[in-house]
């Protein structure tokens, strides 16, 4: 099966115009042998992203992201691989082979999938007829517009404990099917099933291919929850969805930036306000993944949440979750008592765009947060906004936003900078004192990364240097992981670099051999081949001396135990790489 996989994604690349795929997104225009135009991934005002047709790849130089025609279906449309590949077969008129178990599997979820479509139609049915009376009050009281209902897809469910259950049941949709994507439950005495939902305002909640995946329901009596999600199902997963991305994320890219609500209505009332760049969460904290889905469309977000103190506790959590993504991230403070909704029906559309201009960082928003915890003018109140905010500065990845951190705490409350690092030490490795500096990796290390990277880059541009790589260095030599897959990668075969995109298993190798590609050698064509045996030379001269080195502490190990004879045996160890010629003479004392 994987070898008749493989031969599709073949027949796919080949019969697909991935300058005609990429031009559904993004306006291109042709350059040299390439296309060019506005990065579909990341607000840009030059041209930085670019497309290959004969190689059939595409790289943006300004956010990284890169890769072939499955990595730009996936990425746009948030879909799986095989997703991808469904989409593209069909695209291609490419036939796609399935074992029986595939057959099953997608013969189910479309299933689901049909059924979710089917509940959504009744919803919808029963909110335009004269059962949705409550609902549309309802609307009309929350200054919904008929236009915004619609768009959305509103609904209604009446009271009934099994009207859903009866529609979809004589419309050939079994049982199980609908318990399983969460539409009905079983009775507790286990005595037949009954709607989920009932006499609550419906909104139909869509994945990124406009597919009613599950639903939110806000009760329109005094029933509890007040909001009611889905239950968590294959087609359902509430922390790795959005509500109302599908619709926001032409208008994320427009803005360069996404703003983030907590509920429907929020995110629903911004749309209608014309802040079509925003979504919300499904009645749960911000996830890690709800935070790279963001990332994929958006290259800053602004966190909007309730002025209360749950809002305000969401909207720090938040913070190391964007800090891990490395998505920028600010957070617009509303006033006392306010929501989305309520502000903007009340103070306008002008009022939550300064709000939203005026939103602060979200690091400046921590530390604001907790001096109004703490008294900043005491020693005791400083050391405790100090200890508060470290906690999130030692989460931070980033070493260059780790010490501007530290900076910006330190001027803030007139401390010491290597105070505070003392400080962070002493939390990360108690008792081991002060660290290195954030930011300043040693030298040593940042070269031979670059040597490293230098090697593969040329011997993707230029086939014919992988055999002398390969004649001097080995695979396991190269000690970044995704140097070292890519350089095992091209040294095992002599095909066309791009041709080794489908070993990749992982979006970020992809995205770096993309880059290759595309970006030429940084070194002029006369003087390749020398600075190619220069930095081979580097790295063979820096394994030598780790390998030096190890000997040496070995020597030293087994003199302090003394083992004279495995003395002598490492001694020699040395004078014969010397003799080899592989070392320079031994120094004095070894």
């Amino acid at each position: 099966m994987r070898e008749r996989r493989g031969a599709a994604r073949d027949e796919i690349r080949q019969r697909l115009n991935l300058v005609d795929l990429v031009s559904q997104h993004v306006a291109l225009k042709k350059s040299g042998r390439q296309y060019k135009g506005l990065c579909p991934f990341h607000s840009e005002k030059t041209p930085s992203f670019h497309v290959d047709p004969e190689k059939g790849l595409y790289y943006c130089f300004g956010c990284g992201r890169g890769g072939d025609a499955f990595d730009f279906v996936m990425r746009t449309g948030n879909l799986t691989f095989p997703e991808a590949l469904e989409q593209l077969a069909a695209r291609t008129g490419v036939r796609l082979e399935r074992t029986p178990e595939e057959a099953e599997e997608r013969s189910e979820r479309e299933q689901m999938l049909r059924a979710l479509d089917a509940a959504a139609a009744f919803f919808r049915e029963q909110l335009a007829g004269a059962a949705g009376e409550a609902a549309r009050s309802y609307l009309r009281r929350r200054g919904v517009d008929a236009a915004t209902a619609r768009r959305f897809g509103l609904g209604y469910a009446p009271p009934g404990w099994e009207t859903l259950l009866r529609h979809l049941k004589g419309r050939g949709y079994s049982v199980p099917l609908l318990e399983r994507v969460g539409l009905v439950q079983a009775r507790p005495g286990g005595e037949g099933h009954f709607d989920l939902f009932r006499h609550r305002l419906i909104f139909p909640i869509q994945d990124l291919q406009d597919r009613t995946v599950g639903f939110g329901g806000r009760a329109l009596d005094d029933a509890t929850p007040k909001y009611l999600n889905s239950k968590e199902s294959p087609a359902f997963s509430k922390g790795r969805l959005l509500y109302a991305l599908n619709w926001a994320r032409e208008a994320i890219r427009e803005a360069g930036e996404v703003v983030v609500v907590e509920g429907y209505m929020d995110a629903l009332t911004a749309h209608q306000f014309s802040f079509r760049q925003t979504v919300a969460t499904l009645g749960t904290a911000l996830t890690t993944d709800h935070v790279l889905l963001l990332k994929r469309f958006a290259p800053r977000a602004v966190v909007v949440y309730d002025s209360d103190t749950a809002g305000m506790a969401a909207s720090e959590r938040g913070l190391e979750l964007f800090e891990e993504a490395e998505l920028p991230a600010r957070v617009a403070v509303l006033p006392d008592g306010r929501d989305p909704d309520a502000l903007l029906r009340t103070a306008g559309t002008d009022e939550f765009r300064t709000i939203l201009t005026q939103a602060l960082p979200m690091f400046d928003y921590r530390i604001t947060q907790a001096a109004r915890r703490h008294d900043p003018a005491t020693l005791e109140g400083r050391v405790a906004i100090v200890d508060e905010v470290l906690s999130v500065i030692g989460s931070v990845a980033n070493p260059v936003r780790q010490f501007e951190y530290l900076r910006a705490l330190a001027e803030r409350f007139g401390l010491a900078e290597d105070a505070l690092r003392q400080r962070l030490a002493a939390r990360r490795r108690p008792g081991r004192g002060v660290v290195e500096k954030p930011g300043r990796a040693p030298s040593r290390e940042a070269t031979r990364h670059g040597a490293e990277r230098f090697l593969v880059h040329v011997m993707v541009q230029v086939p014919e240097a992988r055999a002398i790589v390969g004649r001097e260095l080995a695979v396991e030599e190269f000690l970044d992981p995704l140097h070292r897959k890519l350089a095992g990668l091209l040294l095992g075969e002599e095909i066309p670099a791009e041709a080794l995109i489908e070993r990749l298993p992982d979006e970020e190798g992809r995205a770096l051999l993309a880059r290759f590609i595309f970006e030429p050698v940084p070194v002029d064509e006369r003087h390749r081949d020398r600075v190619l045996v220069e930095h081979i030379r580097y790295l063979r001269d820096l394994q030598a001396g780790e390998e030096r080195r190890r000997l040496q502490q070995a020597i030293k190990a087994a003199q302090a135990a003394g083992d004279e004879a495995e003395v002598l045996r490492l001694q020699k160890e040395i004078h014969a790489r010397v003799a080899q010629g592989a070392w320079s003479a031994p120094r004095e004392g070894e």
